[in-house]
């Protein structure tokens, strides 16, 4: 859980003190080296008598640090910050497939809380009408002979344990690329997320996610992800899973020191 946070704008110049504020001057620092790195260059930084000064780039979203401290870069529109925020949700919303509703986006609420209400809210409609599930081939010993016997393995490890059966049987489960890939968010979400309603829609859905396996490589689980009918459903969750854990849809660092980021550019004519 993030426990404090800085927003600032596009095009936008900071300037920090080290002998003032060092944590902080350290921690945009970070931020600049890492997004010049990967040539996003959402951050850029400058000395100049001991200050170091800090200008956002064109990209606007959220880092979330491991230390907790939320940096959120809005775009510069008329009306402050509230009609930033909003120019940034409502194009995110229409990146994932969201109907966007400025009532949905409290006061109190940043990008990223937006972010994560969105995810959280979509989730629960999946849940609600039911989670796909398939039949996935399984290995195991039994007590009792289910599906195919495989002899060679059954030898090897139930030699001295003749009640046991080493079986590949077909199972009817939930644990599928879709529902690994929602589980991996929303897993993270909930240790980000400051917001109580947000909290409890994740942690219900994690709860009906329970058989469901952590992905251990996330990008392979995008592979195994299918475009029917039935998992039509999953389209707007998924394509926030994308922007999420995807380079290719916006600019997600992946950094020991980072526990979430989301940056893209917005279109010319959403920044008023």
């Amino acid at each position: 859980m993030y426990t404090r946070q800085f927003s600032i704008n596009t095009n936008e110049w900071i300037a920090v003190s080290a002998s003032r504020n060092r944590e902080l001057s350290e921690i945009l620092g970070r931020l600049a080296e890492l997004t010049t790195a990967d040539g996003s260059d959402v951050l850029t930084v400058s000395v100049k008598k001991g200050v170091r000064y800090f200008m956002a780039g064109k990209y606007c979203g959220f880092v979330c640090f491991a230390d907790g401290t939320l940096v959120e870069i809005l775009p510069r529109t008329k009306g402050g910050k509230v009609n930033a925020r909003i120019a940034l949700c409502e194009d995110f919303c229409q990146r994932c497939g969201h109907k966007f509703s400025p009532s949905d986006l409290h006061d109190d609420m940043n990008f990223m809380e937006y972010f994560i209400s969105v995810f959280a809210a979509e989730t629960m409609k999946i849940i609600k009408s039911g989670v796909l599930s398939a039949y996935t081939s399984r290995e195991e010993n039994m007590t009792s002979v289910q599906g195919t016997i495989m002899f060679a393995e059954n030898i090897r490890r139930n030699l001295t344990h003749k009640e046991r059966l080493y079986v590949r049987h077909d199972v009817f489960t939930s644990d599928r690329a879709e529902n690994r890939i929602i589980k991996a968010a929303a897993m993270m979400f909930n240790k980000l997320t400051a917001n109580g309603r947000s909290s409890q829609l994740l942690k219900e859905a994690l709860s009906y996610l329970d058989e469901v396996k952590v992905p251990r490589n996330i990008k392979a689980e995008f592979s195994q992800c299918i475009n029917t009918r039935n998992t039509r459903k999953y389209s707007t969750v998924l394509s926030i899973c994308r922007m999420l854990f995807d380079e290719k849809e916006g600019s997600c660092l992946t950094e020991k020191n980072i526990a979430c980021a989301q940056f893209y550019r917005l279109p010319a004519q959403a920044e008023k």
